[in-house]
C-alpha cells in the first residue's frame, strides 16, 4: 500500500465528508456559540475548524457513532491523550516543512530541508505507532483501529523501511561540512591579492577566548587569530544574515566555488532521495485538525465534569424517530461562563427536554429572567454537540439528528431596516418555512414581540399551526400566555403529528412582611400557562413599582 493512499479521517468513517447541512450565521449568533467554540479549541488557530465542524450538521448516524467511539476511547485513556498531544506538536513542526524555502536556488539547503522533513516524518510515524500499540487495550473505536493499522502498514512498507534504513547514512553526509578553510595570498605590501578554498571540516571552527590565546591553551590547529563573526559585526540577527552579502573582493568568487562544492556534495544524496519522491507528510498533516478537535473536546468534558456537572454520551436514534430526549439538560455556555470566572456551577439547574409523540412543539412561558432563553439555547447547543459526535450537557440523552436548526430570536431595533422590526421578523420566519422540514428543529425566542399583543397572538397562532402541519420540533419562548392556553384548540384544528404543548418556567411564591416575593426556580416543566407575568414583581425588584416610585418622590420633597 502506498503511503500517500493511506488517508484516514477521524471525523468521516469512509475518509471523505458526507453531504451535510451547513448551519447559517443566525444560528451561530442566536445560540452564541463563540464561547463553546473557544472552549473546544486547544489554541486560537483551531477555532475556525472547530466552528466549521460544530456548524456542519451531519444526519448520518454511523458518522455520529464513529466519532462518539473515538471520543470514548480517549476519555478512558488519559495516557493516550497526553501522548497524542506530543504527536500533535510533532505534526505541527512537520507541517512547517510545507512552506517553500526562500533560498530555493541553494541546492544543498534544499536537500538538507528535505532530509529534515523525512527524518521528522519517520520519527512521527514511529512515535505514533508506539503510542497506538501501547494503548491497544483501550482502543475499541473503528477510527483509531483504522489509524493504528494504517500506521503499521506505513511502517511495514518497503519504501518506508528503505528510507528508515538509509536516513542514518544520508544525514551525516549532508551535515559533514561544518567549516571550510580559506587560503589567501598576499603581495609584497601584505595586501590580499587572491584566495581559494583549502579544506572542509566536519566540526565548526571554535572561537577562542582571549585568555586561552594568551596562555596558549586549547589552541585549535591551523587557527592563528580570533574567530570574527560576520553576523555580530554587521549587527544583523543570525536568522537573517547571508554571509555572501559581506563586502570583499574575493567573496563572490569564493562563494561561487563554495556553491559548486556543496552542489557536488549534494548530488549523490539527490540521486538517493529520488526513490522517496512519493513520500509526503500530508498523510500525517491531514490528521492534525482532527486530533486537535478530539483533544479539545476531551479537555472541555474533563473541565465540566470536574465542576460537578454531567456530560453524557447520547444514544443516537434514527432521523425518522424525530425524538429529542434529554434528562438533566443545562446550558453548556452558562457552565463555561461560570468556569471562566472560576465560579461554582452548583447553582446551575438541569431540566428535561422531551420532544416526541406526546409533544414536539413547546410554547414556553414564564417570568422575565426565568430561564426561557437559557433553556431554548440549551436544546440547540445540545444538538450541535451531538451531531458533531461529542458528548452533551445532560445526565442522559436519546437524540435523533435534525437536518437543520432554524433560530429566530427577537430582532434588535435598527434604523436601517426598511420594513421595520416586525417586517424583518416576518421575513426571517418566511425563510424558515421555505427551508424547514419535519426533521428540523426550530427555536423562537420572543419572536413577534415588536407589535401589539393582539396582532402578535394572531400571527403566532398561524406560525405554530404551520409548525404542527410541517411536523417540526420547536420551542417558542414567549410572553403570549394566551398562545400557550390555546394549545389544545390549535391541536384540534390543525392536522399533524407534532403536538403543541405548554411548558412553563416555574416560580415559587413566598409570603414575607411586604406581602409576597417571587423566587425563580429555573425549572421548565409541562404545565398550563400562568396568567400572571410577574411584571409587578420585576418592577419591584428594580425599584419602579408605584409604591416605590411614590416613596422616592415624597422623599425628594419636590412640592
Amino acid at each position: 500500500m502506498s503511503i500517500t493512499s493511506q488517508l484516514v479521517s477521524l471525523l468521516w468513517r469512509d475518509g471523505q465528508p458526507i453531504a451535510s447541512h451547513r448551519a447559517d450565521t443566525n444560528l451561530a449568533r442566536d445560540l452564541n456559540i463563540k464561547r463553546l467554540v473557544r472552549s473546544l479549541s486547544l489554541m486560537p488557530q483551531y477555532e475556525q475548524y472547530v466552528q466549521s465542524v460544530i456548524l456542519t450538521l451531519t444526519t448520518d448516524i454511523d458518522t455520529i457513532r464513529y466519532r462518539q467511539a473515538i471520543l470514548k476511547d480517549l476519555l478512558r485513556s488519559p495516557a493516550l491523550v497526553r501522548q497524542l498531544e506530543e504527536v500533535l506538536d510533532a505534526i505541527i513542526t512537520l507541517e512547517s516543512y510545507l512552506v517553500v524555502p526562500q533560498w530555493k536556488d541553494n541546492l544543498l539547503r534544499q536537500v538538507a530541508w528535505r532530509l529534515s522533513e523525512l527524518e521528522r516524518f519517520v520519527d512521527t510515524v514511529v512515535a505514533l505507532d508506539d503510542i497506538l500499540t501501547e494503548a491497544s487495550d483501550n482502543i475499541q473505536s473503528e477510527g483509531l483501529v483504522k489509524l493504528r493499522q494504517a500506521i503499521k502498514d506505513t511502517l511495514g512498507g518497503e519504501i518506508f523501511q528503505q528510507l528508515r534504513d538509509e536516513l542514518p547514512t544520508l544525514i551525516p553526509q549532508i551535515r559533514r561540512i561544518r567549516s571550510i578553510t580559506v587560503g589567501i595570498n598576499l603581495d609584497e605590501e601584505m595586501r590580499p591579492v587572491s584566495a581559494t578554498l583549502l579544506d572542509t571540516h566536519q566540526e565548526p571552527l571554535a572561537k577562542e577566548s582571549m585568555l586561552s590565546r594568551l596562555l596558549g591553551m586549547n589552541k585549535q590547529e591551523g587557527i592563528l587569530g580570533p574567530l570574527h563573526d560576520a553576523r555580530k559585526i554587521s549587527g544583523i540577527p543570525d536568522s537573517q544574515v547571508e554571509l555572501r552579502d559581506r563586502k570583499s573582493p574575493f567573496m563572490p568568487a569564493l562563494f561561487k566555488d563554495l556553491s559548486e562544492l556543496l552542489d557536488e556534495t549534494s548530488q549523490p544524496i539527490i540521486q538517493t532521495l529520488r526513490k522517496y519522491t512519493q513520500i509526503n507528510s500530508q498523510f500525517l498533516i491531514a490528521l492534525k485538525l482532527d486530533i486537535a478537535f478530539y483533544l479539545g473536546a476531551v479537555q472541555m468534558i474533563k473541565r465540566v465534569r470536574e465542576s460537578g456537572l454531567a456530560m453524557c454520551e447520547p444514544e443516537a436514534l434514527s432521523l425518522e424517530a424525530r425524538t429529542t430526549d434529554l434528562d438533566g439538560l443545562y446550558n453548556i455556555n452558562l457552565c463555561l461562563q461560570y468556569l471562566a470566572k472560576q465560579e461554582t456551577t452548583e447553582h446551575i439547574v438541569g431540566n428535561n427536554a422531551r420532544f416526541d409523540e406526546d409533544g414536539r412543539i413547546f410554547i414556553l412561558t414564564g417570568p422575565n429572567q426565568g430561564g426561557k432563553t437559557t433553556y431554548t439555547q440549551a436544546v440547540g447547543l445540545a444538538h450541535l454537540l451531538f451531531q458533531a459526535g461529542l458528548y452533551v450537557p445532560a445526565k442522559s440523552a436519546r437524540l435523533s439528528p435534525v437536518d437543520n436548526i432554524h433560530t429566530h430570536f427577537a430582532a434588535e431595533e435598527r434604523p436601517n431596516l426598511e420594513a421595520g422590526r416586525l417586517g424583518e421578523e416576518a421575513r426571517r420566519l418566511n425563510t424558515i418555512f421555505n427551508h424547514a422540514t419535519q426533521y428540523s428543529l426550530v427555536l423562537l425566542n420572543e419572536s413577534l414581540s415588536s407589535t401589539a399583543a393582539t396582532e402578535s397572538l394572531f400571527i403566532a397562532q398561524d406560525v405554530v399551526r404551520a409548525f404542527r402541519l410541517l411536523g417540526v420540533r420547536a420551542i417558542f419562548a414567549t410572553h403570549l400566555h394566551d398562545l400557550a392556553a390555546d394549545a389544545p384548540r390549535l391541536n384540534e384544528e390543525t392536522d399533524g403529528d407534532s403536538r403543541i404543548i405548554s411548558v412553563v418556567s416555574q416560580v415559587e411564591v413566598e409570603q414575607d412582611e411586604s406581602g409576597q416575593t417571587v423566587q425563580r426556580t429555573y425549572k421548565i416543566v409541562p404545565s398550563p400557562p400562568v396568567s400572571k407575568s410577574y411584571a409587578i414583581e420585576l418592577a419591584a425588584r428594580y425599584g419602579i413599582s408605584f409604591e416605590q416610585l411614590k416613596d422616592s418622590i415624597e422623599k425628594r420633597e419636590l412640592s
